[in-house]
């Protein structure tokens, strides 16, 4: 998740396990610490775009960097802080909840993990948050800042456990209206008899977990689908139809580039736009940018696109193509109204 969250949230955590030792700092070692997986993108200006998309959320959001790393730096801390008798047991299991914890909320994302790096590449998500959500994150802001405000340090530890409760809860009711969603989205591909899905994936839509994001992939290209908590009963969840036009890229499937981005996008890809030379290809995992009601897919922004050149026997960089936001303030309006069940956010059609 974003950098706030995941310092905020490393905050918290070393508060509730070394509170005890050291007082208010332990919110300070506890934010570096849960800031330390993603510090991995300091590396980026020695790596290409390959190399980055394999190198991010990749060895240090491992099992063996959780492990290995505890150890490490709960030693390290526990030298440090040896004249306030702080034992390596406390010292390592507090640093393994904080990372722990990181690579946590960062498997709920779409983006997810590469828990088992590098031995294996796979990439793990469960898609049950965005990667931006004030509602998981306000409530640890609210437990930290009042633990560090709040000089009786019974009163300060009660506020943040009460912040990381109520995250906690939140990540918890994210998962239950992920699958009640899902079945909904499900039931309603079930209901078309034309249409056979290979496979389909549900998540949180933007900043919220109230709208939510279906797609599900057919023989020739990927259904895509929203369904809103604020949704009338009546609704209908309605699916628009995207082309994969894999034809397009077909002679470059090979290349090292194409490659990349299929495994990152595990096959969730598309040709959004494409001539003699050149084609956009999108990973449809993450959601779309909108800036009209009616506006076709093909004019959307897209977080993750790149773009390919078909003449080119191999591609030995990636070009990411990033979204041009030029109009947030529409965007956000028509994601507000999708939220609130009212249509708008890149309105959907048979």
């Amino acid at each position: 998740m974003d950098s706030i969250t995941q310092a905020t949230l490393g905050a918290a955590v070393g508060h509730i396990c070394w509170q005890d030792k050291l007082g208010r700092k332990a919110l300070i070692a506890g934010a570096m610490l849960g800031t330390l997986p993603d510090l991995d993108v300091l590396i980026y200006p020695f790596l290409d775009e390959v190399q980055r998309l394999y190198w991010h959320r990749g060895e240090s959001h491992s099992v063996w960097f959780l492990l290995l790393g505890s150890i490490g730096i709960g030693w390290l801390l526990s030298r440090h802080y040896k004249a306030k008798q702080f034992e390596i047991l406390q010292t390592t299991t507090g640093v393994f909840l904080i990372l722990s914890t990181h690579v946590l909320i960062d498997l709920f994302t779409v983006y997810g993990t590469q828990l088992l790096a590098p031995i294996s590449r796979r990439g793990f998500a469960l898609n049950n948050m965005f990667i931006v959500d004030p509602l998981f994150t306000l409530p640890l802001l609210f437990g930290t800042i009042g633990a560090y405000l709040i000089k009786k340090q019974a009163v300060a530890q009660r506020i943040n456990q009460i912040g990381l409760l109520l995250a906690t809860l939140y990540a918890v009711w994210s998962l239950s209206a992920q699958s009640i969603a899902d079945q909904k989205f499900r039931m309603a591909l079930t209901e078309r008899n034309d249409i056979k899905v290979s496979r389909q994936i549900t998540s949180a839509g933007a900043f919220s977990t109230l709208l939510w994001r279906h797609i599900a992939e057919t023989s020739d290209g990927f259904l895509l689908g929203y369904w809103s908590w604020l949704d009338d009963n009546n609704r209908e969840i309605r699916f628009q139809f995207i082309p994969k036009n894999a034809a397009i890229v077909e002679h470059i499937k090979s290349t090292r580039t194409f490659e990349t981005v299929d495994w990152f996008s595990k096959g969730w890809w598309f040709v959004v736009k494409s001539d003699q030379k050149t084609a956009k290809v999108v990973d449809l995992r993450f959601t779309e940018i909108p800036t009209t009601e009616d506006q076709p897919y093909t004019q959307w922004q897209w977080p993750f696109a790149w773009n390919f050149n078909l003449l080119a026997q191999d591609e030995t960089r990636l070009k990411a193509v990033r979204p041009d936001l030029q109009e947030p303030v529409k965007t956000l309006r028509l994601l507000g109204q999708r939220i609130q069940g009212k249509g708008g956010w890149g309105r959907v059609v048979e």
